[in-house]
Parts: C-alpha cells; structure tokens; sequence
C-alpha cells in the first residue's frame, strides 16, 4: 500500500489526550527490557479526501512470574491442576501467561506504519496498560487485494524483539460479518462453567464443524469482512488468534473484553452484553453503508444483543444467525419474544448439520 507522510492524528480518548499525544515536549521512552507490547487486530477505514483512519488498540505490560498466582488462579477457576495431564498443565500455563503481569501505565509507545516508515506516538497508557487511539494518514483508496495495514511498536537500538499490529481496510460497502467465539465457532459450553474453564485452559480449542468452511465462502465475496467479538478477555488473545489461524478462519479484525487483572476473568453481570453492544455499535457507526451479518448461538445473550441492533438499525443487520446450544428451537418463546419486531426472513436458528440458512452472495 503507497502510504504517504500524515497530515495529522486524533485519538479516541479525550482531547486532553489528542494534545498529549501531539505535543513536540512528550517523546516516547524507548521499551525496556521487560516490556512487552500486544495489539489487537482493528479497522481501518477511508475518510474523506482519500486518507486512511487506522485504528490503534495497544497493551503495555511486564511479564512477571509472581509467586503463587497459579494457585489462586486454579481456585478461582476450580480446576485441579495437580490432577492434569502434563499436556493439560502446558496448556495452562501457557493460557494462564498473560495473568502474570503487571500493566505499565503513562507511558508513551512508538509505532512505526510498516509500508512508509512514518512514526507515531501513541497517547500514554492508562493504569490499566491501554492506549487506543484512531490516526490519521494519507493514503489512495487501497486496491481490493490490498486489505491489511500492518505497523509495529518501535524499539531500542539493538533490541531484536518485534512487537506487531495490524488493523484490516474495510470497504465503505460489502458485508461485514460480525461473528461470536465461544459455543459460535469454537465448543466451549460457556453455560456449564467448569466444562468452560477446562476448555478455556486446558484442552485443545475445538472448532465447531462447518463453521469455518461457510466463513471462507463468504470470505469469497468481494468486499467481504469480518470482526471477531467476544467477551473473552484479552489475555487470551494470543491462543484464540492461534485458533483462528490454525482453523482456517478469515482473517478480521478481534475485540475482546477488557481485563487485565484476573479477577475480571469472568465478566459482570450485564458486562459482555454492554461490551458486544459498544462494539457493534461502533462499527455500525463506521461503516453506515455497509450491510451486517450478526452470528452466535443461543448459549446466552446473543440472540437478545442481535435482535435489539435489528430493531434499532433496520437497514444495516441484513441477517442473524444463531446456532442452537440449548435445543430450543425457532419457535420457543424465548425467540418469539426476543425477535418481536424483526422480519422472521432476516433471523434464523442453526442446528449443526444444517445447511447453512443465509447464501453466500
């Protein structure tokens, strides 16, 4: 992609935070030997006047092996670890990584737009570890097989590590494929909570059958996009990405709860309807031409989330789908009064084995 030098930047945070990011007398402190960096897939998308607006979501943190954390975390998460299998214990270790951290708040990260070099500091973290922010830079309209900005976080000198970033070019039109993980594409059995930890930390991420296969058809379409979101937290990104690549899942954009302590790994009552909701809405108001296609499964409040976008934007939701985990059934109450107001054409309940009920186009 022929990126240009940036006219400018604007941060998704306050303008007290577009003035820092901004101001000459702030440089950002190159990383330390422990710091580590994790972006988050994101959007990027073509404004007016041809320039690229790329979002930017970033953790800074430092790993730190903190003694007894594991034991705690076992607890909390009520699974026997001694009674695991040395496999299993990998997996959990491995998962459980990012828990052992400790978030590296006002500080300012470089990043590097890999195609043009350009360099541009991010708004100082927050005591949670995050910047986020949406910049600006000039670039033409990206070529159809041009869909993926990539950029990394500058390091040191003589510092081999890299940090990367990504954030895929979505077209001002086409169909943006909104799809759920857990019990969507990948069996979790999020409404048994012991079988959800074990298959969360310690077993093999089992995709669900078909689910893949139908998403790279539609993948085929041109203009085609898709946005992962899940109220998984972010601390499991790295696995789930792993899942994602590994299942042949089109490449998009992933948005995961925030939660950078491990006493948020479960989420709040209300918490993942607030967070999908906030998303959705995000990339609804982003892409006001754009047609949605809303997928999850029935296992919580998928159906109740999707229904509501319907009735409140008509002309965007063109279908939901949800996979049946709780052998309910189109015609149960529950869809009958979670649907109300919506066309019965445009939502639809997936049994597995099923042929899928909205044709590529």
């Amino acid at each position: 992609m022929n990126l240009s030098v940036a006219h400018g930047v604007h941060a998704l945070l306050l303008p007290f935070w577009l003035a820092v990011a901004l101001s000459p007398a702030l440089h950002a402190e190159p990383l330390r030997a422990k710091d580590q960096v994790l972006f988050m897939p994101g959007v990027a998308r073509v404004v007016e006047g041809g320039q690229l607006e790329i979002d930017v979501h970033a953790w800074l943190y430092e790993k730190e092996r903190m003694h007894g954390v594991n034991s705690l975390l076992s607890r909390y998460l009520k699974i026997d670890v001694q009674r695991l299998s040395r496999a299993a214990r990998t997996r959990f270790d491995q998962r459980t990584g990012l828990f052992h951290t400790e978030s590296s708040d006002e500080r300012v990260i470089d990043i590097v737009v890999d195609a043009t070099g350009l360099q541009i500091a991010l708004p100082p973290t927050a005591d949670n570890g995050r910047t986020n922010m949406r910049l600006l830079i000039d670039a033409p309209s990206p070529r159809p097989d041009e869909d993926v900005v990539r950029f990394h976080a500058l390091t040191a000198p003589g510092d081999t590590r890299r940090f990367n970033g990504q954030a895929i070019v979505v077209p001002p039109v086409g169909l943006s494929v909104v799809s759920d993980i857990d019990d969507t594409i990948k069996h979790t059995h999020v409404r048994n909570t012991h079988e959800m930890m074990l298959n969360t930390f310690t077993r093999r991420f089992d995709p669900v059958p078909g689910m893949a296969q139908m998403y790279r058809t539609l993948a085929g379409e041109p203009g085609t996009r898709f946005h992962y979101v899940s109220a998984s937290p972010i601390q499991l990104f790295p696995p789930l990405a792993e899942f994602l690549r590994a299942g042949d899942f089109p490449v998009g954009s992933v948005h995961l709860r925030e939660s950078t302590t491990w006493r948020s790994l479960l989420p709040g009552k209300g918490t993942s309807r607030a967070h999908k909701l906030a998303v959705i809405e995000q990339l609804m108001a982003d892409f006001p031409q754009r047609r949605f296609l809303l997928v999850g499964d029935s296992g919580e409040a998928d159906p109740e989330i999707y229904a509501e976008l319907a009735r409140k934007h008509p002309a965007l939701v063109e279908a939901i789908v949800i996979r049946d985990v709780t052998q309910e059934g189109r015609e149960s109450p529950r869809y009958f009064a979670t649907f109300d107001g919506v066309d019965p054409a445009r939502w639809h309940v997936l049994v597995d084995g099923d042929a899928w009920p909205v044709p590529a186009r």
